[in-house]
């Protein structure tokens, strides 16, 4: 059942990033739900669930874009790595924690994307400073239902008397 749980979880948040960023996209400016979701799952289940969503959520994402296949798996999954060892040292179970961490990762996820294009295309791969300063506000404000659906529905690999509840 768990596997289920975590199936729609990746699922649910492709379809949402998907659709998000292809209909409701005001002036190009759309939340990064794979991001946000890859911060969620590394906070509560560790740097391995992180690294694996977030190299999954990255692969989808290098699909959909037309720069550099990979760098935004590879950026994911060191996100996932960064989030799940950096929860042993910083309580990331409230909300202030959450966005503050959302809010610091969102550009450094994106400049290390430019990055990687100025690695592998010869030319930094810039997104804008409009998507630069405004984008971590948007996953600020997607962030507390990405946490709470992850928080719902993907279950740690731990089971205590508090998880059984």
């Amino acid at each position: 059942m768990r596997q289920l749980e975590g199936l729609f979880v990746f699922l649910l948040g492709m379809a949402v990033h998907w659709i998000w960023s292809t209909r409701f996209a005001l002036w190009g400016l759309a939340p990064m739900i794979p991001l946000v979701l890859t911060i969620a799952v590394a906070s509560r289940n560790g740097s391995v669930a992180g690294e694996c969503y977030g190299f999954a959520w990255g692969l989808f994402l290098d699909m959909l874009g037309m720069h550099v296949f990979g760098a935004s798996a590879l950026g994911l999954t060191l996100v996932g790595y960064f989030v799940g060892t950096l929860r042993r040292n910083m309580d990331l179970a409230s909300l202030p924690s959450q966005l503050m961490l959302v809010a610091g990762l969102t550009p450094l996820f994106l400049l290390f994307y430019g990055t990687m294009g100025l690695v592998f295309e010869h030319r930094f791969l810039w997104v804008g400073w409009k998507l630069l300063l405004l984008t971590p506000l948007c996953n600020c404000l997607v962030a507390p239902f990405c946490f709470a659906v992850v928080h719902r529905f993907v279950r740690s690999g731990r089971t205590n008397e508090m998880d059984l509840s």
